[in-house]
């Protein structure tokens, strides 16, 4: 009898749905990772979705976009310690649809 996980593992492959549960995973692991790197301020950031190779992330200001952009690489680093099959090699920051507190 074979593990779960691998029969699982094998659907989704098959599937082609394997990449998107990856990427979902990136989604899930954004706030932990801004925050071991940009600290708990980060916490006002939020993971909206994955395109493709790129996660979108919701920021509260026009100071905090720059600071994603700024600190990019090391944020994709720490996406990728805690999802690191998700592919994901850009982050794109943009406007939270409301206004920060």
């Amino acid at each position: 009898m074979k593990p779960i996980g691998r029969v699982i593992g094998r659907a989704l492959r098959l599937m082609h749905l394997d990449r998107d549960v990856a990427r979902a995973d990136a989604v899930r692991a954004w706030t932990d990772a801004a925050v071991s790197v940009l600290g708990d301020d980060a916490r006002g950031t939020h993971a909206l979705r994955a395109d493709g190779d790129t996660l979108v992330v919701a920021v509260p200001s026009a100071q905090w976009a720059g600071e994603v952009r700024l600190r990019e690489r090391e944020l994709i680093a720490a996406v990728t310690r805690i999802a690191p099959t998700s592919g994901i090699v850009r982050v794109r920051p943009v406007p939270a649809s409301t206004p920060p507190r």
